[in-house]
This record gives structure tokens, sequence and C-alpha cells, in this order.
């Protein structure tokens, strides 16, 4: 009778011993971060590790990266960028190699299970290709991008452009995102930059969206598209958007970038 009283107990703690083993292998890591999943992977395969990576996809035979990837050294490939919803999410790793046919880049499709995202299908290709259906899968509606400060710290400009009413009258903009949490942000016609009116304040990351506050004020600046050198953003409303491209750092000897918060006239 005692041994009968004990087995429920038993079966619970080898369930958690099991939950345990799972998650020193690498199988329960980070539920909510596509990108981190793919990132582990990467690191499991290309030290050898294969079925503590098997552990981290669906075992679909479209998986095709560790195939396509040497499990003996490191070729230097990383997660670049990722967006998804609440069921499916694609990460992109930076190039592969530069062929003739183009860039190429390793794009992940991943599925949320129970235990969290797993890896369902990979493969390599142009990173033109893999650019369109990113964007196709944003198009659909309920995906967001998975974005990281790293990304979009730094300088950026967009112009010229040509909002409504301004008869061509060429303008522009520049915003500078610092790792401690600031920014600054200014806007220019074809008189050229308007200096007195910087604003600037903190900015954080919300839900796939970059928050700039200043004083009293709120602006939710939603990312549409994010590449190594672009980054597109609207208003929550979608009643306005801009492209920016981000600034090149002035190489020794130049006259600097033409971007006033790049090259200390601010």
């Amino acid at each position: 009778m005692r041994s009968l009283l004990l087995t429920p107990l038993v079966l619970v703690l080898a369930a958690l011993d099991l939950e345990t083993s799972r998650a020193q292998d690498g199988a329960d890591i980070m539920p909510n971060e596509p990108r981190i999943v793919v990132a582990r992977w990467l690191e499991l395969h290309r030290t050898g590790q294969r079925e503590a990576a098997s552990a981290l996809t669906t075992g679909s035979l479209d998986h095709r990266a560790n195939v396509l990837l040497p499990t003996t050294r490191d070729t230097g490939v990383r997660v670049a960028r990722s967006l998804g919803n609440e069921r499916v999410a694609a990460v992109v790793t930076g190039s592969l190699e530069d062929s003739r046919d183009g860039e190429r880049v390793l794009l992940f499709w991943l599925v949320r299970q129970v235990h969290g995202w797993r890896i369902n299908k990979s493969n390599s290709f142009e990173k033109q290709v893999v650019d369109e259906r990113l964007r196709g899968f944003w198009e659909a509606g309920d995906a967001r991008w998975h974005v990281g400060r790293d990304q979009v710290i730094g300088n950026w400009e967009a112009g010229p452009c040509y909002p409504p009413g301004t008869r061509g009258v060429a303008c522009g903009r520049a915003l500078q995102l610092v790792g401690d949490g600031t920014y600054k942000q200014l806007h220019w016609g074809p008189g050229g930059p308007d200096l007195d009116g910087v604003m600037q304040g903190e900015w954080r990351i919300v839900d796939g969206a970059i928050v700039l506050s200043r004083e009293d004020q709120t602006l939710e600046c939603v990312v549409t598209w994010l590449d190594d050198g672009q980054l597109e953003i609207a208003s929550s409303d979608g009643s306005a958007q801009v492209t920016y491209d981000r600034s090149p750092e002035p190489e020794p000897g130049d006259i600097g970038s033409s971007n006033p918060l790049v090259n200390g006239k601010l």
C-alpha cells in the first residue's frame, strides 16, 4: 500500500528530471525569441553537438542548414534579423558567400510548439529572394520585427524627400540613436539642417517599435523594415512613414559625413 502511495510522487519527480534534462541540452530556451533558438542551433551545430542541435528542430527533412554548414569549423555565420507572429517566425543569417548569382543567406522558418519555438525549415537563398519573402510575410498583416538595440544604435538619415505641400522642395531628416538610451533628431530643407530645431530625449524598444520620448511627448515608431543599412519606420496609425539609410562613418582624411549628427556639428 505504501509503495502505491509513493508511485505518483515518483512519477512527478521523474517528469521534473526529464524537463531539467531537456533544458540542459538546449531544448527549452527563450521560447519567445526565435532568433535566440537559431543562434543556439548554429552554435551547437558548429561545435558538433548534433543531438542537442536536433532537439531545437521539428525533425523536418526541409531543414537543410545542417548539411549546408560544416560542423568542424566556424564559418562566421550569425543571426542578422528576424520577424514573426505568435505562430510562425522567420530568421535570417548574415552572408554565406559572394557568388556570381548574388549574396546568399540562410533563411530559417520556425513554428511555435508546446516547448517553445522549433526550427521547421531552412535553406540558402539569394538575399534579394529572402527580402521579397520577408516583405510578403510582413505585409500579411500580423507579423512584427524582432528588433534588437544593437541593430538600430547609430546614425541614420533620410532624404531627399518631398512631403505633401512642399511643391517639390527637397527636405531630409537625421536620427541618432545612442547606446545610453538617448536620441537626437533634426530636419532640414533647401537651406540645410535646422540646427536650432534639434529634438532630443530618450528612446527604447517596445514590441517591435522604437518609442521616442521627450518632455511630455511620446512617439511610437513601428519598424516596418530592417536590414543592415536600412530602417523603415511608420507612425502607429500608419499615417506617416520614413525610410532611413545608415550614415557612413567618415574615413580618415574625409571632411566628414553629410549628416550633422555624425560629423560633430551638433
